[in-house]
């Protein structure tokens, strides 16, 4: 998988799987930023630093590698199901 650092990087990723692919190709993501790293006290959400923030998603991206094979695993899955894979 591509790490992409800022949003910066996340967009230049994406711009050059457009060219690759074409405007109209399919995709599904899952996008995590600093708004999501925050912590709560009576509901009011309380932000982290950036420095944290970056920390915490490389974090999850090294030690969480497990997730992207899960995903996989359901796309061989919905393909089976479909009769596109084999058994």
């Amino acid at each position: 998988m591509t790490t992409n650092n800022t949003l910066a990087n996340l967009r230049d990723r994406v711009n050059q799987l457009i060219e690759y692919q074409g405007e109209d190709a399919p995709c599904a993501a899952f996008i995590f930023t600093n708004d999501d790293v925050c912590t709560y006290k009576v509901q009011i959400k309380i932000p982290v630093n950036r420095e944290v923030a970056f920390e915490v998603l490389n974090s999850i991206e090294e030690d969480y590698d497990y997730l992207y094979s899960e995903i996989f695993d359901c796309i061989d899955r919905e393909l089976r199901e479909r009769g596109l894979l084999g058994k």
